[in-house]
């Protein structure tokens, strides 16, 4: 019996649904597992655990970066994975509540310091 690969979902973080731009999205190969307002932005994956290498932290960095330009997100920690859109869309209904509150803190920052910037010290920058 061949075993089938399964197509899982790298979540990158949330954002507003109001604040996505499609062309930014197609740009970086993402898409979006919408509930609601908001967006789980995403890629495939395999559904194994992996620790993400320099260049998985440098991908993760490149989306998230491109998606604060537009608004505040709620990143992920890099490589989060989930089995399916199914799994995904509960999450977002379980966690809806404090995902709108984590978003209304990361827009009141004043530090000026990304709420993942802890990625970028993990890799030396």
């Amino acid at each position: 019996m061949a075993s089938r690969a399964i197509k899982a979902l790298r979540l990158y973080g949330v954002i507003d649904l109001d604040t996505s731009d499609v062309k930014l999205l197609e740009a970086d190969d993402v898409s979006l597992v919408s509930y609601r307002d908001l967006a789980a932005v995403v890629a495939p994956a395999a559904y194994v655990r992996v620790k993400p290498d320099d260049a998985d932290l440098q991908n993760y960095l490149h989306v998230i970066d491109s998606l604060s330009a537009q608004g505040p997100v709620v990143p992920a920690p890099p490589g989060t994975v989930f089995r399916d859109e199914s799994v995904l869309a509960r999450w977002l209904d379980v966690h809806y509540a404090k995902l709108h509150e984590a978003m209304g803190l990361i827009e009141q920052r004043t530090d000026g310091r990304p709420p993942y910037e802890y990625v970028r010290m993990e890799l030396g920058g």
